[in-house]
């Protein structure tokens, strides 16, 4: 299947900062991971910290909100703030909350229903 990227918006509660960015979709991250300089240029807060698992162990990572769009659909998330990644990883809550989730035939995020049950 690969590598699936997505082109995602991402701003501040405000919506005073937004930026444009390329989105590696992780199905192995619960929440949403923002570049400590991305966060920065979007003047997130920090609400608290969380302790994550990585494939390098356990770290602290910072905790904020952000609004994330994907194509025209848009939710507040809860998101994490890491200086080591130099990308955005879009996390599962995201995707489902956004009603999307990865086809790995077309290597591309696909439109679902949200579920009730």
């Amino acid at each position: 299947m690969g590598h699936i990227y997505t082109t995602i918006k991402i701003s501040n509660m405000e919506r005073s900062k937004v930026t444009e960015v390329q989105a590696l979709a992780d199905t192995g991250a619960t929440l949403t991971v923002i570049p400590q300089a991305i966060a920065q240029e979007l003047e997130l807060g920090e609400v608290s910290t969380e302790m994550v698992k990585t494939g390098a162990g356990k770290i602290e990572l910072k905790r904020s909100s952000a609004r994330i769009s994907i194509d025209g659909k848009e939710a507040v998330q809860d998101v994490l703030i890491s200086d080591f990644i130099d990308r955005v990883l879009l996390g599962v809550v995201t995707l489902e909350t956004l009603a999307l989730s990865l086809d790995p035939l077309t290597g591309e995020l696909k439109k679902e229903m949200l579920l009730l049950y």
